[in-house]
């Protein structure tokens, strides 16, 4: 893995693990422990199979985002307590949203 990638899986831990603690802030450690390892498992996905077999940067970039953001929503609702799927599926958008945002930048 690469210097680069390496630096992009660090900031999407460091926006998204903080978001998704919140939303659940009760249950805080045990979501940013659930977020970490849901967002590396997406991430390494998202760019070692997502990327090689997408067709397009744009084909690329739509389908691991909603990939990512599905998989992580489910995580999320079924690692919750008590399990919360509404709350789980708008902290995976809003974590994802706010992590895709600041890699435009």
């Amino acid at each position: 893995m690469g210097e680069h990638y390496l630096l992009a899986l660090a900031t999407t831990l460091a926006i998204e693990v903080p978001v998704v603690a919140a939303a659940f802030f009760r249950t805080w450690w045990r979501m940013a422990i659930a977020c970490a390892a849901a967002t590396t498992c997406t991430h390494l996905a998202m760019h070692f199979v997502v990327r090689p077999l997408a067709g397009s940067h744009l084909v690329f970039i739509v389908v691991g985002e909603v990939m990512a953001t599905v998989v992580e929503g489910v995580v999320y609702a079924l690692v919750s307590r008590p399990r919360d799927l509404p709350r789980a599926f708008l902290a995976s958008a809003l974590a994802n949203s706010l992590s895709f945002g600041f890699g435009l930048l």
